[in-house]
């Protein structure tokens, strides 16, 4: 059974969703705080009670803030970790997102697993470094891979934007590949750029390239061939690093055994149709189906039409609406609903816009979606909102 509780605190609150040994949490900062360190430190105090509490072990970890708060929160998060005697050496994805509380810290978002006589949890290390968590379910294999940036340094001058994305796409494949899986068992993406605006146009024509390249994309002849296509959920979103790199990523892939009762599969759009239409390699959401839970991973998602051309241009209402009623009309065909959202990422362009969220969100009852709410450029630059999220369903409940 599906459980679902929020906690509320003085300067945030922690969304808790739970399916058997699934676990998932979001903490979002909900005040202008000026002690974000202290905020910090009770958000990792109370994630390390639930992850005490469940027997859980982390597979996800993505924290939003400012760039140089990073170290500041690692080091909250590693004093309380091991006060709790939790791992401290997981993977931890950071990447800027500005709060849209004006605080240094907007939130984090985890994901843990309950280990079972069936299910052992072990961290992926890549060159020394610990670089995602893997994991075996039904006979499959499960991985989610943290920060890919192409292995490189800052310090790498002869790295353009170009050049460090391929390398970070061929790092998540060369992971992958020492793993026993490949670049085609990939579910989701979730990439970040550092300037977004100059150049997603060329980040697509890497992506198109590298994927063309490792048989995920084929040649088209009609519309109707392209919505068929098999991709992967992603999103692609402004949020710098803190190496300073042009782009990094998180990789969500499902290696299948033969036999295995896991089923993968894209949903296709209904108001909005394949991206790959015009020119992003992805799909609007995929569906991950456990023997007893469907995951379903959408997409980010903004005001475009059919037709991939941008709407609603200058009227930040309208986009905000057209968005969620895309969302609601995509993961409809599922029976799912809003209320079923387990994690989400709310990106604005203004900060001072979230106040007319808040409002629409109130009006339509989706106050209390477990989302972690940031200050970001969207791919275009009359894009003002995109969210992204995941949920989560009891099958025999669907």
């Amino acid at each position: 059974m599906i459980k679902r509780s929020i906690e509320i605190y003085s300067t945030f609150k922690i969304f808790i969703t739970s399916l058997r040994n699934q676990l998932y949490i979001t903490a979002s900062v909900t005040k202008c705080d000026t002690d974000a360190e202290r905020t910090a430190e009770d958000i990792y105090n109370k994630i390390a009670d639930l992850l005490s509490a469940t027997s859980s072990q982390i597979i996800l970890e993505r924290c939003f803030g400012n760039i140089d708060f990073q170290k500041q929160l690692l080091e909250k998060r590693s004093y309380t970790f091991h006060k709790h005697n939790i791992d401290t050496n997981t993977p931890v994805t950071y990447v800027e997102g500005e709060s849209c509380w004006e605080n240094k810290f907007s939130g984090v978002q985890i994901r843990a697993l309950r280990p079972t006589s069936e299910t052992s949890i072990r961290t992926i290390m890549d060159r020394g470094i610990s670089k995602g968590r893997a994991w075996n379910t039904d006979g499959s294999s499960f991985f989610i891979l943290h920060d890919i940036d192409g292995g490189n340094t800052s310090t790498d001058e002869h790295t353009d934007r170009i050049t460090q994305s391929e390398r970070m796409f061929r790092q998540a494949e060369r992971i992958l590949r020492t793993e026993g899986a490949a670049y085609q068992d990939v579910v989701r993406t979730w990439i970040y750029l550092s300037d977004i605006l100059d150049w997603y146009d060329d980040f697509n024509v890497v992506r198109n390239s590298f994927y063309s390249e490792y048989g995920i994309l084929r040649n088209t002849d009609s519309e109707g061939q392209a919505e068929q296509i098999y991709l992967p959920a992603s999103t692609g979103i402004e949020g710098r690093n803190p190496s300073g790199l042009p782009a990094t990523m998180d990789v969500f892939a499902v290696h299948r055994s033969p036999g295995s009762t896991i089923q993968i599969r894209p949903i296709y759009g209904i108001k909005q149709r394949s991206p790959f239409r015009y020119g992003s390699a992805f799909s609007r959401a995929v569906v991950v189906e456990e023997p007893n839970s469907k995951l379903i991973l959408v997409s980010g998602t903004a005001s475009i039409d059919e037709q991939g051309k941008s709407i609603f241009i200058g009227d930040l209402e309208a986009q905000i609406r057209h968005t969620l009623n895309v969302i609601s009309s995509l993961i409809a065909a599922e029976g799912a609903t809003l209320q079923d959202l387990c994690e989400t990422t709310l990106f604005l362009k203004r900060r001072q816009d979230f106040s007319i969220y808040q409002k629409i969100a109130e009006q339509i009852g989706i106050t209390n979606i477990p989302s972690v709410n940031v200050v970001a450029d969207v791919c275009r630059d009359e894009l003002l909102f995109e969210l992204d999220a995941a949920l989560i369903l009891e099958k025999n409940k669907i």
